[in-house]
């Protein structure tokens, strides 16, 4: 692939940007790829080094700020500006019922790690706690019931550790999935915005 051609390419999967922030990004590869060739690599040599264009293209979405992606590229013509205050009836609750029903998903799932984590947090608790029964059984002669007690915490206390770990990976799960989603909502935007000129 020669340096035009990755260019252009690339200059395509950004469609979507704002025009100066997409002259920026090629103007910063063009001179990258100058670069290189003037360190003596080939033309085809220095594109190949730069990567794949796609991968290029997503750091470069992911590091433009939303707020760009949103603002419109062109003006409402007066028929659409109508149609949407006409509309405003049927489109509004549509919109806000879809958007409380994503958040309140979304606040379910962090609910239900948090909920994990509090039955981690009161096994380890009863574990600490089946010590202190134990002893305490064992002062008034009930030595039976207190090892039994102290049976039931150790493995409450050891159940705690695969329980943590499950909690920790959704946490991290959830973590990932969330910059993931983000990044798909503004990849979409960029190229809803790039096939709407």
């Amino acid at each position: 692939m020669t340096k035009q051609e990755f260019l252009n390419e690339l200059s395509g999967k950004l469609q979507g940007l704002p025009k100066a922030d997409r002259e920026t990004s090629l103007e910063y590869y063009s001179e990258m790829l100058d670069d290189r060739i003037e360190d003596g690599l080939t033309e085809e040599q220095a594109v190949k080094a730069m990567g794949s264009v796609n991968d290029i293209a997503e750091k470069i979405i992911r590091e433009t700020p939303i707020e760009k992606l949103l603002a419109p590229k062109r003006q409402f013509s007066g028929v659409e500006i109508a149609l949407l205050i006409i509309g405003f009836p049927i489109w509004l609750p549509i919109l806000t019922a879809g958007f409380v029903v994503a958040v309140t998903l979304y606040l379910v799932l962090w609910v239900l790690i948090l909920c994990l984590y509090v039955v981690v947090l009161s096994f380890i608790l009863s574990g600490i706690a089946s010590v202190a029964a134990l002893v305490a059984n064992l002062a008034v002669g009930q030595a039976a019931a207190g090892w039994f007690i102290f049976g039931c915490g150790m493995v409450l206390l050891g159940l705690s550790i695969p329980l943590c770990i499950g909690a920790g990976k959704a946490t991290f799960g959830c973590i990932r999935m969330t910059g993931s989603g983000f990044q798909k909502i503004k990849s979409a935007l960029v190229r809803r915005k790039g096939h709407t000129k």
